[in-house]
Order: structure tokens, then C-alpha cells, then sequence
């Protein structure tokens, strides 16, 4: 079977990470490479056989069968409004917006073309395991989840400073909540459903002048009846994610970390040790360009689509207003019922 054929719309480190795996063992090729620094257009095209190309060019070329986009997430949605129409299928990363204006501008593209949004915890085996479980009722009815994510960043980094700051640091590009946070709602979406309501709490330091809030803390309702809550800290040298299923008949714990773990609880009114769930094997992140060749080939729908990818970047555009005017935030029942 004859290899995909990519064109590369955004050319930076983290396209080659999705790349790799799918061009490694014949599955894709890179046809055309376009980004607005040349020199990364060039070095991509060297390093996989393509040749460079204008934007208008990668989107009428008969040359590609595929886009895929990968910038930093303030170009996110005006490639995607640029591309979606092409008529060709669109990979692009998440998060696929960074504001509310944003966001209202993709709706109309819900449904039109072929969009799979990336960087998905369905694909790392810790993640999958407890979407596995859960979708085997293994803890029944889902009333509660919580996650602890922990790390520690260096605010003074020039990395985040000035006019040779990288777009991590730029507010545009959303902070942390938006940047990272996107990949965890999409998660959390999957396990119990839409969310209903929103009320967050920050805390920055004077010393971190950047875009990156040190704590986050926030408590959702979802679906039919769950509250999630989620600790967002950029302060903690602990540096794991610990995840908590609760449900009417049990608990999984999952620690996202080297190794990673899931354990059940079964339903018990007293302590006990818990059980090691073995984690789902042959998949993990560098799986899901692939994973997007097959389902477009065999006609089905995308594994993460545009409306999930919309709903993902909600949580911290209402986080931040309900940190502004110190109200609970109520969730559209349908992103086009969003004003």
C-alpha cells in the first residue's frame, strides 16, 4: 500500500515527534513542508525527502492526501479556518483555540471536513487502561474523579521573557491551563460526559510575572451527576499526575509517571491494598498519526474530532472568568448555543 502523503503546515520540533514513528515504518511521506521560518520548511523537507512549498500551494497540491498542522496555539485557528475547506483531511494539535472569540469562529467548521485534533491521553497506556475500565463498569456509576497534577517550573527561565521568549511564554498562547490543561479536560470529557458548571481559584506569585499561574484549583460538575476536581500546580517538586475514578461500586487510582500504575478498589466498607490493573500494551502517543490513516481510510470517524477538541479549550476560558468575577460558570448544553 502506497504511503500517505503529508504536507507539513508548521515545521517545528514537536511535528517531527508526530511524524516519526508513521514515516519510520512506511505508513506516511512527506510531501510538501511549509512554515513562515524558511529555514525549519528547509530542514524538514532535507530530513524526510519532501520539497518546500507556499501555504496556498500546500492546500491546492494534488502532491499531499493529508495536512497536518502543528504551531503554537494562537496560529491554531486561523490555519484551521485556512485549510479545513481544502477538501484534504486535517491533522492539527490541541489546543485548537485559545479564546472564546476563538471558539466561535470554528463552530461553523463542526461536521465540514475531516479533522482529527491530537495529543490525546487516550493514547498513552495509562490513560487507555482506565477509559477501559471504566467502560467495563468496573467501578459502576461514576460519581466522583479528581486529579493532582504536579510540577515545578522555573518562572525566571528566560524561556518566558522578553522578545526572545518561546510561545510557551507568550499570553497568547493561554498559560498552562490552556497549553497542557486542554489534553486533561479532553480526558476527563471522555470519562463522564459534558460539563455543566465551573468554579476555579488561582494563586500567582508576585515573583511570576509570566503567563504560567503557579496553583490552579478547580471543581466542575459533569454529565449525570459527577464532581471532578482537579489541583493544577506548577509549585509542587513532586513531579506526578494522581487520578482518582470513584464510583458506586469501587475506586482506581492511576499515577501517570515512569512506571505508570492503575489499581481497583473494589467495592468495600473497610481499608484494603487494592488491585494492580496491567496496563494496555501497543499503543502510546506516537501511535495516533497512524491510528488517523487507518480510521480515514476505512471510513471511520475521527478518533478525537473538532467538537472535542472545542470543548476541551472551555474549561480554562471559564476558569478564568469565574476567577474574575468570582461567580460558579454554567456550561452551554451544545458549543452552538455558545453567544
Amino acid at each position: 500500500m502506497a504511503p500517505f502523503r503529508i504536507g507539513l503546515y508548521g515545521c517545528g520540533g514537536r511535528t517531527v515527534q508526530i511524524l516519526e514513528k508513521a514515516v519510520k515504518e512506511g505508513r506516511a511521506e512527506v510531501a510538501l513542508c511549509f512554515d513562515i521560518r524558511q529555514e525549519n520548511a528547509e530542514r524538514l523537507a532535507k530530513k524526510y525527502g519532501g520539497r518546500v512549498s507556499s501555504k496556498q500551494e500546500l492546500m491546492e497540491s494534488k502532491e499531499c492526501d493529508m495536512l497536518l498542522i502543528s504551531l503554537f496555539p494562537a496560529a491554531h485557528p486561523g490555519a484551521l479556518l485556512e485549510t479545513c475547506g481544502c477538501g484534504k483531511p486535517v491533522y492539527i494539535e490541541k489546543p485548537v483555540a485559545v479564546t472564546l472569540d476563538e471558539v466561535r469562529k470554528l463552530i461553523p467548521l463542526l461536521g465540514k471536513g475531516y479533522v482529527h485534533v491530537g495529543c490525546s491521553y487516550g493514547y498513552y497506556p495509562v490513560f487507555r487502561t482506565v477509559e477501559n475500565l471504566l467502560a467495563e463498569g468496573r467501578i459502576g456509576k461514576i460519581i466522583g474523579i479528581h486529579i493532582d497534577d504536579m510540577g515545578n517550573t522555573n518562572f525566571s527561565d528566560p524561556i518566558y521573557h522578553g522578545p526572545a521568549a518561546n510561545w510557551r511564554g507568550r499570553p497568547e498562547s493561554g498559560g498552562e491551563l490552556t497549553q497542557h490543561g486542554t489534553h486533561k479536560f479532553e480526558f476527563l470529557r471522555r470519562l463522564a460526559g459534558n460539563f455543566k458548571t465551573l468554579t476555579a481559584m488561582k494563586i500567582q506569585s508576585a515573583e511570576n510575572t509570566t503567563c504560567m499561574e503557579d496553583v490552579w484549583n478547580l471543581i466542575f460538575t459533569q454529565g449525570e451527576d459527577t464532581l471532578t476536581s482537579i489541583h493544577h500546580s506548577l509549585r509542587n517538586c513532586i513531579f506526578t499526575q494522581v487520578g482518582y475514578a470513584e464510583g458506586m461500586e469501587g475506586t482506581l487510582r492511576w499515577e501517570w509517571n515512569n512506571p505508570s500504575s492503575v489499581t481497583l478498589y473494589p467495592k468495600t466498607y473497610s481499608a484494603q491494598s487494592g488491585i494492580p490493573v496491567p496496563l494496555v500494551k501497543n499503543v502510546g502517543p506516537e501511535d495516533q498519526l497512524d491510528d488517523f490513516i487507518t480510521r480515514f481510510k476505512t471510513g471511520l470517524p475521527p478518533a478525537v474530532d473538532l467538537e472535542d477538541g472545542l470543548w476541551s479549550v472551555l474549561p480554562p476560558i471559564y476558569a478564568r472568568e469565574s476567577v474574575r468575577s468570582g461567580t460558579v460558570q454554567k456550561f452551554p448544553d451544545s458549543l452552538k448555543d455558545i453567544g
